[in-house]
């Protein structure tokens, strides 16, 4: 039990950023020493509206709902959890908000917050992350030993549930489409407007990078294969060129915010390449707080009728 053996300790765990990914490591590795975790809401209009108010304009759309997140859970929790992901494997970084994440959290919401963070940079600095959870240990008072094996046992959850979502690609006579994006875009219904439920009310299979294995997506990332990149532009560069070989997809969408650096560059490469070597239709919608659901609807209408 955390803290002097008396009532649990509330943690927060905003739904954004790396929640979509990583939300099984985290929830479990804090309920193993006895924390309560508490999980914001799924994206709403009050959460959007707390991140742009709380958040500079110069941030991308997921970085603002990320902060109306924190918000949403400041008066509920102990302490907020915002992990400092600088590199998860080797030769593959992460966006720089990503990097400042704590300390730009703090700032924009006045020192509103008691943080938490475990530091994450697998290729420089591994050992980061057990000098993160000794500070985790002092706080929460928690043996250091027992906080590694909380954090051991949620990684190994984590690790298998990460196998059960690569799938084989096999046609079953609907159409099939892609989507890519970075996870906190797409696979949040608020921001993506639902757009992978919407393409599975139409009997369309939807595949994700999640579906393909890492080493595929590695192999597959031209023209960035064996170089230092970031990790997500190697899961969409990887997962674009491997869809597009495939005769069973049909159409790639790719999702993503609006002043998005990461992605300027690597929806710039996957269009460019595309053209020159596959046939198969791409779709690029941008989205920011002000986008309109009706235009979002029409463009994708456009594009299914034009896949056939």
């Amino acid at each position: 039990m955390a803290v002097n053996n008396k009532k649990p300790v509330k943690i927060g765990l905003p739904k954004g950023l790396f929640y979509f990914q990583h939300h099984i490591l985290w929830e479990n590795f804090f309920k193993n020493m006895g924390c309560n975790v508490v999980v914001s809401e799924d994206t709403n209009k009050d959460i959007l509206d707390y991140g742009v108010k709380y958040c500079s304009n110069e941030t991308c759309l997921p970085v603002k709902v990320f902060h109306g997140h924190v918000y949403s859970l400041k008066d509920k929790v102990d302490y907020m959890f915002v992990p400092r992901y600088t590199s998860v494997d080797k030769n593959e970084y992460t966006c720089p908000k990503f990097c400042g994440l704590p300390d730009m959290t703090m700032l924009n919401l006045k020192k509103q917050i008691k943080i938490l963070e475990v530091r994450l940079h697998l290729d420089q600095s591994p050992d980061q992350t057990l000098n993160s959870l000794y500070e985790i240990s002092d706080i929460l008072n928690v043996k250091y030993n027992n906080v590694v094996d909380a954090f051991n046992k949620a990684l190994n959850l984590y690790n298998e549930d990460q196998k059960n979502g690569i799938t084989s690609l096999v046609a079953n006579g609907n159409r099939m489409i892609a989507v890519l994006g970075h996870p906190y875009v797409i696979y949040d219904d608020y921001l993506s407007m639902k757009l992978i439920n919407k393409l599975k009310s139409r009997n369309i299979n939807v595949l994700t990078p999640i579906n393909l294995e890492y080493e595929t997506k590695r192999k597959n990332a031209y023209p960035f294969q064996g170089k230092v990149f970031w990790d997500t532009g190697f899961d969409n560069l990887g997962s674009a060129f491997t869809f597009a070989e495939d005769e069973n997809v049909n159409g790639i969408i790719y999702l993503t915010s609006f002043a998005c650096g990461v992605d300027s560059l690597i929806i710039e490469f996957i269009e460019r390449r595309l053209k020159e070597s596959y046939s198969i239709p791409f779709l690029k919608l941008t989205l920011d707080e002000h986008s309109g659901e009706t235009g979002f609807d029409t463009r994708i209408e456009a594009f299914l009728d034009m896949i056939g």
